[in-house]
């Protein structure tokens, strides 16, 4: 069985169970007891299932466990049930416990040998493929499955920033990302919110990733504990210089919610100076936990909204 990365847990069991030619129901008796919701489908929620199932599902899918966990993430131990009495358990509730269960690339899957439907797990209700420049999210159905990236460049552009950003910097990029869209979502600024459109996404990314990199230029100074109040000082009247008085004026906002750490005893050098996997720890006001299924609303420091209110596609 092939493995797609960031697939759901009942997508991958669903395709196995079809390589096999059984019904899931059957399969997931062999994983271990458990819940299901009633007809519930691999594109409306996630399974989650404890160790000793994980376990039992490795061994149906001929995979060792590392390879299993690497691609399907809702695997992970942050994600699996409780162990209980130590029995093999699972469920497929409703909705997933976290995360967004979201149409995967075709045209991906198929050159990894994989021709039936595929779903992702994602911590947001939306994905980008870079590789073939096109747009994802649940609302997706068989008529409209995904949007057209070819017009929008940009868009590519910046969610190629998007990735380098956390390549680098790890779940501080993510928060720095969560931070950036919450910034653009402040009445000052007067655009668009997500939630507010299927397309919302693409129309705010390529600003809030311009706003994330911006940011992370202050948070390598205050994670190092390089910075003084000068330099903040300085980053806001660059920032309102470059960006506009409005969203100046709302990153001085975001800014200060980011205060000085206290200094390090020894002084800096630059022989000192720590890769960047020093910064996978984010610091105040953010938890030093960064959820791998958080959504944006949830990983941001600000106070306000960042999603539209009353009805709106995202739920």
């Amino acid at each position: 069985m092939p493995l797609v990365h960031g697939e759901s847990t009942g997508s991958f069991v669903t395709r196995l169970a079809a390589r096999h030619g059984q019904p899931v129901s059957h399969l997931l008796a062999t994983v271990g007891e458990g819940r299901s919701a009633a007809d519930v489908n691999p594109w409306q929620s996630e399974l989650y299932l404890n160790a000793a199932a994980r376990q039992r599902l490795a061994t149906l899918a001929r995979r060792p466990l590392t390879q299993l966990t690497g691609a399907l993430a809702s695997l992970r131990d942050e994600h699996l049930l409780p162990d209980g009495s130590g029995a093999p358990a699972y469920k497929w509730p409703w909705r997933p416990f976290s995360g967004f269960v979201v149409r995967g690339c075709v045209l991906c899957a198929a050159r990894r040998g994989v021709l039936d439907p595929v779903w992702l797990i994602r911590p947001d209700p939306w994905h980008i493929c870079v590789q073939h420049g096109r747009f994802y999210d649940i609302f997706g159905d068989d008529r409209s499955p995904f949007i057209d990236l070819s017009p929008g460049p940009h868009v590519l552009r910046a969610e190629l920033r998007r990735l380098q950003l956390v390549r680098q910097l790890g779940p501080v990029g993510r928060l720095l990302v969560a931070d950036a869209f919450a910034v653009l979502a402040h009445p000052a600024v007067h655009l668009t919110r997500l939630g507010s459109s299927r397309t919302a996404p693409l129309r705010l990314l390529p600003t809030a990733i311009t706003v994330a990199c911006r940011m992370a230029r202050l948070e390598r100074l205050r994670l190092d504990r390089r910075l003084v109040h000068d330099d903040y000082r300085r980053w806001c009247e660059e920032a309102r210089s470059d960006l506009g008085r409005q969203l100046g004026m709302v990153l001085g906002v975001w800014s200060e919610r980011h205060p000085p750490l206290q200094r390090s005893p020894l002084p800096f050098t630059r022989a000192a100076r720590l890769p960047s996997r020093r910064y996978r720890q984010p610091g105040l006001p953010h938890q030093p936990a960064v959820p791998e299924m958080a959504p944006v609303d949830k990983l941001t420091c600000v106070s306000w909204e960042i999603l539209a209110h009353g009805p709106r596609p995202y739920g």
